[in-house]
């Protein structure tokens, strides 16, 4: 992780965007596809340990999902992250792709299971004909389980 959760700065961020923790359940749940109860929302709001000792944190794609409810870093929850940082707006990486697309890419990367990124680093070795046939090949196995 950056650092330290703090529940204090994820208390305020949620309150200046008008969010109560039942708002952050209902999006998470039916907008992002992260199934989680109102106890696990509340439990990142208090200093209760879980069974490792360490006090309840969200996870880092819980984490990156409730930034983009409140539109902002993921570093803006942690106590210890760097205070001199420089904040990445959209324009900045729209207009600088390169720049930033390796950790864009790695961020994406970090809440994919094992074998999600074993499938896209072999894929990315393919050229693009054999990348097009095994698209279809995915696309016609989806089909098949889409079939009533």
């Amino acid at each position: 992780m950056i650092g330290t959760f703090d529940r204090i700065k994820y208390k305020e961020m949620i309150k200046s965007k008008g969010l109560k923790q039942q708002d952050i359940v209902d999006k998470l749940n039916d907008e992002y596809g992260i199934s989680i109860g109102i106890g696990g929302v509340k439990s990142w709001t208090r200093t209760t340990l879980n069974s490792q000792g360490e006090i309840f944190q969200p996870n880092i794609k819980t984490l990156i999902a409730i930034a983009d409810l409140c539109n902002c870093s993921i570093q803006d929850f942690f106590s210890d992250a760097e205070v001199q940082r420089k904040k990445i707006t959209i324009e900045e990486i729209t207009n600088n792709p390169t720049q930033y697309s390796n950790s864009i890419s790695t961020a994406a990367e970090s809440i994919m299971d094992k074998n999600e990124s074993l499938l896209l680093s072999e894929f990315r070795l393919l050229n693009t004909e054999e990348q097009k046939d095994v698209l279809d090949k995915v696309k016609s196995i989806a089909d098949e389980k889409l079939v009533f």
